[in-house]
């Protein structure tokens, strides 16, 4: 940048260079929820697919838990599950661990404003599915085969490839196709209850039995998974709420624009 440029200048080259970063960031995202999504897909079309080559493996053994408790209601729930939907983890863990840790970048992103978003929401977000993704899958065994893994990973994967392909479109300054502007706005209503509830149930088969007296033998971290597991549906309603809210400003419905009509305005990019 040469020193005689002007501040109007700067500003200008500033906000290229942002908005080339913020592409580039959406852009690799985006792929990396693709591949996941792939990994996913081939698994359960071919569920005697297994991952050998588990280059996190190392990693994940510093947060490997000892614990391989769980419980009546999770081992149920398996057993209902598993013979329709296989465990995906083998898999895909490898590709999704890395894909969701970059999305820390996202809170950096609204921190120094380089996005709109509202910060609580985004770091809700995050990092709950970076505590699911280290704190849970990465630590405990028993997640690992579980069927309900699979269901989380797909929701996940599903919101996330439309989310950041219109955000690289809309940054590009073209407008989103209104196919994609709607299936952004309007597959959550599916796939948010289908991803956290499938992180709070992977996370309720962590926990040891209850039943019994069993929970006098709790450990602090079976206790704090316990009350996680409560907050994390009333969470889910202000995640759901604040998509809701999203989709009526986007798409007008509400108010007196029929839905899968053009929308009132294009939406800035993350």
């Amino acid at each position: 940048m040469s020193n005689n440029a002007t501040p109007k200048t700067r500003s200008r080259e500033q906000s290229s260079l942002a908005r080339f970063y913020l592409i580039a960031f959406n852009g690799v995202s985006g792929i990396g929820w693709t591949y996941v999504l792939f990994l996913s897909l081939y698994t359960l079309y071919d569920p005697s697919a297994t991952g050998k080559y588990n280059p996190l493996g190392s990693i994940i053994s510093y947060f490997n838990s000892t614990s391989k408790s769980t419980n009546q209601v999770s081992l149920a729930l398996v057993s209902l599950l598993r013979p329709y939907i296989p465990s995906t983890h083998a898999f895909t863990y490898f590709a999704l661990a890395p894909v969701q840790s970059l999305a820390i970048l996202e809170i950096i992103h609204v921190i120094v404003g380089l996005v709109r978003s509202p910060l609580p929401t985004t770091l809700m977000q995050v990092s709950s599915r970076l505590f699911i993704t280290w704190g849970i899958v990465a630590r405990f065994s028993v997640t690992r085969t579980n069927p309900i893994y699979t269901t989380m990973v797909l929701s996940w994967a599903i919101t996330e490839v439309p989310r950041y392909m219109f955000y690289v479109v809309s940054l590009m300054g073209s407008e989103p196709p209104m196919g994609l502007t709607w299936l952004r706005y309007t597959s959550f209503y599916v796939l948010y209850p289908l991803g956290a509830g499938s992180e709070a149930m992977l996370m309720l088969s962590t926990i040891p039995e209850w039943a019994n007296g069993g929970w006098a033998r709790w450990g602090l971290e079976d206790f704090a998974h316990a009350g996680l597991w409560v907050i994390w549906w009333p969470a889910l309603y202000v995640m759901y709420t604040h998509m809701m809210r999203q989709r009526r400003r986007v798409l007008g419905v509400g108010k007196g624009q029929k839905l899968g009509g053009k929308p009132k305005d294009r939406v800035k990019a993350e």
